[in-house]
């Protein structure tokens, strides 16, 4: 896109940073490698697992004619996934009874928590560059949008990078999409070089908009974390 039809807004938030230092990553493409969570309108007794390395759950079997499939699902109540084999893997640690639903699923390293989000579906997607870095992007629609993302930086260290809410206060007035009209939602990232992307829309209860601009999380080699701008189309 060029950025010249649109209306560049730079953002300092938390330890975000303005863009436009030098860069040196160039990410993949997100790919999806797995979920977890309790789909919306859904009757099952625990958390969809799917595409883990290892889960050290036992898993309940559902009626099948809960599954779109008309297979027998398997969920799990309590347990530890992983996401991978590499240093980089992602862990995902979660409790379908926990006292308070809002954390009932973390993510981040082995015994490296950086996140706590609720038991909603989350889709997990894996960002890798070119210094090996991988990043997470866990992600959640449902009259709604959720976004955040993860990291294990070079030194080993677990972060969080990007959390939608934040973008949604900075931007937005907090103004988040779920059941309220005219409340922001965010697409599923994508990459351009150095950059991630997200494009938003507004969430009415006739339909999602067309796209009304993009928040793009470029990579500052300096500063070692994401700058942030806001496109107006």
């Amino acid at each position: 896109m060029n950025k010249s039809l649109g209306k560049i807004i730079g953002l300092s938030l938390g330890v975000l940073t303005f863009a436009g230092s030098a860069f040196a990553m160039t990410f993949s493409q997100p790919e999806k490698i797995g979920e977890v969570g309790f789909p919306a309108q859904a009757p099952y007794h625990g958390f969809i697992v799917k595409g883990e390395s290892h889960n050290t759950g036992t898993p309940y079997l559902e009626d099948a004619s809960y599954s779109q499939s008309g297979e027998v699902l398997k969920t799990y109540v309590k347990g530890i996934a992983g996401f991978g084999t590499d240093a980089n893997a992602l862990y995902c640690d979660y409790d379908f009874n926990s006292a308070d639903f809002a954390k009932a699923i973390r993510f981040g390293g082995e015994n490296a928590y950086v996140v706590a989000l609720d038991g909603s579906d989350k889709d997990i997607f894996r960002i890798d560059n070119s210094d090996k870095m991988a990043l997470y992007a866990i992600y959640h629609e449902y009259a709604g949008s959720q976004l955040n993302i993860i990291g294990r930086q070079p030194s080993g260290k677990w972060v969080s990078y990007i959390n939608s809410k934040d973008i949604s206060n900075m931007y937005f007035a907090g103004k988040d999409a779920y059941k309220e009209d005219g409340g922001v939602i965010y697409d599923k990232p994508v990459c351009r070089d150095d950059t991630i992307v997200v494009v938003y829309r507004r969430w009415h209860w006739s339909g999602v908009s067309e796209p009304e601009g993009e928040i793009h999380f470029s990579w500052d080699d300096k500063a070692q974390w994401f700058g942030v701008d806001q496109v107006v189309y």
